[in-house]
């Protein structure tokens, strides 16, 4: 009597064995492996290393507005991050085309060439005498008073947020100033008056606004010294322009 465990195979004389144990072997031996494990840890990129990150950097540069970093050098390539106007950029000293390859948090990436400089910006220095007449003032505005203390040491005092007209917006700063050298001041705020966003200036009961007139056009009187201008020249900024 044949039990439950037992297999009888019949086979007749010449005939080839059946595929049944070959096909029953083989698929013993590959249970038999052992199962494959998948480390998540292979996946992730390895954390930079800091002296590697530091051998690739040979500079910094400036960002000369806001600037949108890349993973690559095309406009088509995603963006990573954006940086703001005046910010600092390690630089690896590599362009391609019109790109500047930077290291951002650890790894190469790509920003547009004219977005950076080798110069610090005008007003990107904070100003040694503080940052107290800052406090309310528009971005251009405060553009231009780092701008100034940077280029005109000498002058230490400063008017800023007022209770009156543009000084209460935080788009003016008086420049105290009743000297000759609020000639150059003045001078210097006309040549970089775009990079400042400066919408007009008055000094010395003179009114210079770019948009109506290259000009300086005369203003009549308001009495005294200090409402002609005669002892701080007056900037009045856009706000905005030279920062978006």
């Amino acid at each position: 009597m044949l039990t439950a465990a037992t297999a009888v195979v019949v086979q007749s004389p010449g005939a080839e064995a059946p595929a049944t144990a070959a096909a029953s072997d083989v698929l013993t031996h590959a249970s038999a492996e052992p199962p494959t494990t998948v480390s998540r840890s292979a996946e992730r990129p390895p954390l930079p290393n800091e002296a590697e990150v530091e051998a690739e950097i040979t500079g910094v540069m400036y960002a000369v507005e806001k600037l949108p970093v890349h993973a690559d050098s095309d406009a088509d390539s995603p963006e990573l991050a954006m940086i703001a106007a005046g910010d600092t950029v390690d630089v690896t000293g590599k362009t391609r085309g019109g790109w500047t390859q930077i290291m951002h948090n650890g790894a190469p990436r790509w920003v547009a060439t004219d977005g950076v400089t080798k110069e610090e910006p005008l007003g990107t220095a904070p100003c040694p005498l503080g940052s107290g007449v800052e406090r309310g003032l528009q971005p251009d505005t405060v553009k231009v008073y780092r701008a100034v203390c940077a280029k005109f040491p000498q002058i230490t005092r400063y008017g800023g947020i007022a209770g009156r007209g543009e000084h209460a917006t935080g788009h003016s700063l008086d420049i105290m100033v009743s000297s000759d050298l609020g000639n150059d001041i003045a001078a210097f705020l006309q040549e970089n008056r775009a990079e400042l966003g400066i919408e007009y200036l008055i000094w010395r009961q003179r009114i210079w606004r770019p948009a109506t007139s290259g000009a300086w056009r005369g203003m009549s009187s308001r009495g005294g010294a200090t409402a002609n201008h005669m002892d701080h020249v007056h900037v009045t900024t856009y706000g905005t322009a030279a920062t978006s």
